[in-house]
């Protein structure tokens, strides 16, 4: 889903310079660098799942549910953002070293046994050793954690404090197109859309270490890639993300777009991912959510919805969506200034604990001003 408040970050940048720079939402310059999306231009993988360079926001977002062998889950977040701060050509720039981009990275882990959620955050500008974005294909970085296609496959390696996971992902099914042709809009506005493109369901191996010890791992994992002018709308007040792994094979993403008093807008979307692949669209109309539960959180003092139902009646869909650890919630005061929530849940029959599969769950919006960042 959709990641924009990135663009409320800044290292050596104050949020006033950026926008008095000539680096703005939508390019206005014949000759700059952002660009609007093109809704002819085809996509080509996998160079498409690689950087975008006239696009003034990308984000790359992998999140996932493990077992170990010894029976423990864990549920984590990866995500890297780029934000352009500086609309000119390569061509035009007046120093090798002239910062052209910033990049930012979050990592998330919930134990779930331990109740625990535990998160970290970066932020660099462009450079040799701290973090970069290859445009020819899959591969960005932020110092040593890293997202990288090999073979087909998706490599993954993130470390805190002492606890580290790497893993080798495999896609089971093809990329999958959000909206017309991938173009996936979130306000009536030209700037709010993006390019939005997954990997709804990537077989995950590999090894989850802490304390010095290391413990084989098993999963799914789910891979989100979007790019554009870096707009949700003005009048968007926030958003619920929800992708989920069905036991039967399909898997769903949905996303309720938040207008002023907190109703979901005709621009809230989704797609149901059979499971040979084919991805069939859903409108703001085909499907409903309804919360059961809420959750306030002692650091912010945001109060989330902890519980929903979704129901998505043409596609025989009714799920209860329960978190895992109530409390998943990221306050990022070092890099991107969003205070979200972000966490692993359980899927089940709605009343009942009859599983039905697994889901990660994003949402926006709820802690104010500091919910969505600086930009709109």
């Amino acid at each position: 889903m959709l990641r924009i408040a990135i663009a409320a970050a800044f290292t050596l940048f104050t949020f006033k310079e950026i926008l008095a720079s000539d680096s703005r939402i939508e390019s206005t310059k014949a000759n700059g660098r952002f660009k609007p999306l093109d809704p002819k231009q085809s996509l080509s993988f996998p160079r498409d799942h690689g950087s975008h360079d006239d696009a003034r926001v990308e984000w790359w977002y992998v999140t996932g549910h493990l077992d170990t062998r010894s029976g423990k889950r864990i549920g984590y977040q990866l995500t890297f953002f780029r934000t352009g701060i500086a609309d000119e050509p390569r061509s035009a720039r007046a120093s090798a070293f002239a910062a052209r981009d910033l990049f930012l990275a979050h990592f998330a882990r919930t134990d779930v046994q331990a109740g625990t959620f535990r998160f970290a955050e970066r932020i660099h500008r462009t450079g040799v050793g701290a973090a970069f974005a290859r445009e020819d294909r899959l591969c960005v970085a932020n110092e040593d954690w890293r997202l990288e296609e090999v073979g087909g496959q998706l490599v993954l390696f993130a470390s805190d404090g002492g606890e580290e996971i790497s893993l080798v992902l495999t896609p089971e099914k093809p990329p999958v197109l959000h909206g017309a042709d991938g173009l996936s809009h979130k306000g009536p506005e030209s700037e709010a859309v993006s390019r939005y493109v997954s990997l709804t369901r990537l077989n995950s191996e590999g090894w989850w270490t802490r304390g010095g010890k290391s413990e084989a791992v098993t999963g799914l994992s789910w891979f989100d890639h979007e790019w554009g002018p870096g707009s949700i709308g003005k009048d968007t007040t926030g958003w619920d993300w929800f992708a989920l792994h069905l036991l039967d094979g399909r898997d769903l993403m949905l996303y309720r777009m938040r207008g002023p008093a907190g109703s979901p807008t005709l621009f809230s979307a989704g797609t149901l991912v059979e499971k040979d692949g084919r991805a069939i669209p859903i409108g703001a109309s085909d499907f409903t959510i309804e919360e059961t539960a809420r959750w306030k959180s002692p650091a912010s003092g945001a109060s989330y919805p902890a519980r929903w139902v979704l129901r998505v009646p043409r596609a025989g869909v009714a799920a209860e969506v329960v978190p895992l650890v109530k409390d998943q919630e990221l306050v990022t005061g070092k890099s991107t200034r969003v205070t979200y929530w972000e966490g692993a849940c359980d899927v089940t029959v709605p009343g009942s604990s009859i599983p039905l599969g697994r889901a990660y769950v994003e949402m926006t919006g709820y802690a104010g001003t500091g919910g969505l960042g600086a930009f709109r």
